[in-house]
């Protein structure tokens, strides 16, 4: 799968900017403010259906306007794929597949798997369970055709648990009942996790196998209930130990839904002993190694964002990331304020530039500014 082209219309500071796609590497260029990241976020947009930089859609309408559309075309598996967004600032959101009305915006991401590298990425490390769970999670989503459904059953369950802990005081049938279900599917949720996170863990050593730094490091998934309770019957055994605590809390303390991983080096967490340039570069080097596993799936060709790639890089750290980069096999979008922070580092021919400038886009034909 690759992005063929994107068109945006009153998205941010985005009037009306279309571009087509490089399969490879496509770098954007402009000054602060000009709408670099306005354009990652729209492909991020079609994606997850959601922004990376604000909870409120109607800041994304342009100003006195209505609605922002987004239309993109992909290529997946020899076949063409025409994905429409439209969103008002009522929050009425429209989608349409092949010029077809959909319903459910999983079937955006199915089709588009996209990862984003921010200089707020950081909460992978400094950020509580979710941010972590979010990051497996998605990966797992686009290789294990059984997850999603799987996850749905879980949370609705879930849902239905937290729900009677705050109308009940008394462990009952009803309890039991649902109890069973959660354990059942928390076993499920937790074999895929494990699965997955140990091809993540082999992807990520075999992209790190130079670095013998990044070769120390150890991936541990935390279940979300105590290791040493290896059967559905031991877990169903603590949910209804748990039930008192559970029903004066109004929430359920156990379950993959407090499901963690932990990145660490000599037992002990990664962020406490590397520095921030190293965190970053173990930041690349996990999103990377997913993008590898989903590639390695054979069914998709994901997609990496990278805003502000040299942001808090020296050149032997960007030199390191490029070197995970250069064979990643999946399409890259880079924004830069200056092309020669990324230019270097990848082959011309691999590679198209943009320049962004007051929310209009132009491509470049060489590294000296000039366009078409």
């Amino acid at each position: 799968m690759s992005l063929l082209s994107l068109h945006a219309s009153q998205f941010r500071n985005l009037t009306a900017v279309s571009f087509n796609a490089h399969p490879q590497f496509n770098l954007v260029v402009g000054s602060n403010g000009s709408g670099k990241t306005s354009l990652l976020e729209a492909i991020y947009y079609l994606a997850h259906g959601r922004s990376f930089r604000t909870n409120r859609p109607q800041r994304l309408v342009q100003h006195d306007t209505d609605a922002f559309t987004l239309h993109a075309k992909l290529s997946a598996q020899q076949q063409t794929h025409s994905l429409g967004l439209k969103r008002d600032k009522q929050g009425e959101l429209v989608l349409r597949l092949n010029g077809a009305n959909v319903n459910r915006l999983a079937e955006f991401a199915a089709l588009l798997p996209v990862q984003l590298i921010t200089p707020d990425s950081f909460r992978l490390f400094f950020g509580g369970p979710k941010e972590r769970r979010q990051f497996f999670d998605m990966g797992l989503f686009h290789v294990e055709p059984n997850f999603f459904d799987c996850w749905l059953r879980f949370n609705k369950v879930l849902k239905q648990r937290n729900a009677l802990l705050k109308t009940s005081r008394h462990y009952d049938n009803q309890f039991q009942f649902w109890d069973e279900q959660f354990v059942a599917l928390a076993f499920e949720l937790q074999q895929l996790r494990q699965a997955y996170v140990t091809r993540l863990q082999q992807a990520f050593s075999e992209l790190t196998n130079a670095d013998a730094l990044m070769q120390q490091l150890s991936f541990q998934l935390q279940q979300g209930w105590p290791d040493k309770l290896n059967t559905p019957e031991q877990l169903l055994q603590l949910l209804q130990q748990s039930f008192a605590q559970d029903s004066r809390m109004g929430f359920s303390q156990h379950g993959p839904q407090k499901a963690d991983l932990k990145i660490k080096k000599d037992q002990v967490s990664a962020e406490e002993v590397l520095s921030r340039g190293q965190l970053k570069v173990l930041l690349f080097a996990l999103k990377i190694a997913q993008n590898n596993v989903i590639r390695d799936s054979g069914k998709k060709q994901p997609l990496l964002l990278i805003d502000d790639l040299a942001s808090e890089l020296d050149q032997a750290s960007t030199r390191q990331i490029f070197s995970y980069l250069r064979d990643i096999n999946s399409q890259v979008f880079i924004t830069a304020i200056n092309a020669e922070q990324v230019t270097p580092f990848i082959a011309s021919e691999k590679q198209a530039m943009f320049h962004v400038e007051h929310g209009q886009l132009t491509a470049r034909t060489d590294n000296d500014g000039r366009t078409k």
